[in-house]
């Protein structure tokens, strides 16, 4: 990432994906890229694919087609300054493959069901790991939000260090509300649906229409 020194290099990330993939899936992931992301600053992890899960998979398949990203903002500070770093990023690392077995492998659209808890259950079962649906990093999410959007059905609120939810476009990834953007003032302080979460949530916002699909928070 030109001018931004990751903390680990993507080589050593994509090693830990191959030993999860072998101890946790069977080898029964394939390939996927595993990328920092600069912008992705709501969630600490997030899978995306720009296919649908049922179209035919192919050995041949481009790893570019889908992907795990992991966010540079919200990781790095861990990993430099904290002795949990490490296993934060793992077990991020791990909850988005749980999505990409879903995707590929059960031929579903990624999501916090059944099958996720399962398998989370299942991966955590050695201790190695600490899978979680919700992050534990509202604050430093706090920290890099300045706008904000509140769905106005269940009023779950979504936040960003740009403006790049369009109302027109997306709508809730909970319950398909609309979504309506907060005055800086009421972006400044947690709502109470956040109060009541003490965790950042992992579920998607997603457009109305997109040609990506998106199954953890991000930047749109």
């Amino acid at each position: 990432m030109p001018g931004h020194a990751v903390p680990l290099s993507v080589s050593r990330i994509t090693a830990i994906w191959r030993d999860l993939n072998t101890r946790y899936f069977d080898g029964a992931l394939p390939p996927i890229a595993v990328v920092w992301s600069r912008r992705l600053t709501a969630s600490v992890g997030m899978f995306v694919s720009r296919a649908g899960p049922r179209s035919a998979w192919r050995a041949n398949r481009s790893a570019n087609s889908r992907e795990i990203r992991l966010s540079l903002p919200l990781l790095t500070p861990l990993l430099r300054e904290t002795p949990y770093g490490t296993q934060e990023l793992v077990s991020t690392l791990a909850h988005e493959m749980i999505h990409q077995w879903q995707f590929d492998v059960l031929k579903r659209r990624p999501n916090h069901g059944p099958d996720f808890l399962r398998k989370m259950t299942e991966m955590n079962r050695d201790g190695a790991l600490a899978v979680t649906i919700y992050h534990s990093l509202k604050q430093e999410v706090l920290a890099l939000s300045r706008f904000a959007w509140r769905c106005g059905r269940c009023g779950r609120i979504y936040r960003r260090q740009r403006r790049t939810i369009q109302p027109r476009r997306h709508h809730c990834g909970s319950c398909r509300g609309a979504l309506h953007e907060l005055s800086s003032w009421e972006a400044a302080g947690p709502s109470s649906m956040e109060t009541a979460r003490s965790t950042a949530p992992c579920t998607s916002l997603q457009p109305a229409r997109q040609l990506e699909l998106d199954f953890s928070s991000a930047s749109l």
